[in-house]
């Protein structure tokens, strides 16, 4: 019997939509880069961007400062607040042309794992 990559899994994925903003200065992104997670866990994060043809490529281990919004909501967080990390890059995933847009912007989706813990900044 063949288990599915999703029992292999350290932590437990949480599907939500975030903003993200993102910066990899040793990886090529000297500049933010906005998106939306797609799921997210204690140990890493899966996202996605629109990114300009210009914007280079990460490679697998660039470093990424990550910070996320965290909406306010009733039991949990009373104010928008901000959660921080540090995250290296697993998987760069091309996902197509961004539609309507412009023909020089492309979605990819990208896999990162924290390599410190999360941090709220409110």
């Amino acid at each position: 019997m063949q288990e599915s990559r999703e029992d292999h899994r350290g932590y437990r994925r949480l599907t939500i939509q975030l903003p993200v903003e993102c910066i990899s200065p040793d990886g090529g992104w000297e500049r933010t880069v906005r998106g939306v997670t797609v799921n997210i866990s204690t140990g890493g994060i899966y996202f996605e961007v629109d990114v300009s043809n210009g914007l280079s490529r990460l490679p697998a281990d660039a470093l990424l400062d990550i910070e996320l919004t965290v909406p306010p909501g009733q039991g949990h967080f009373p104010y928008e607040g901000r959660v921080k990390s540090v995250a290296e890059v697993v998987r760069w995933e091309e996902l197509g042309d961004v539609n309507g847009v412009s023909p020089r912007r492309r979605r990819v989706g990208v896999a990162a794992r924290f390599r410190e813990p999360l941090k709220l900044a409110f």
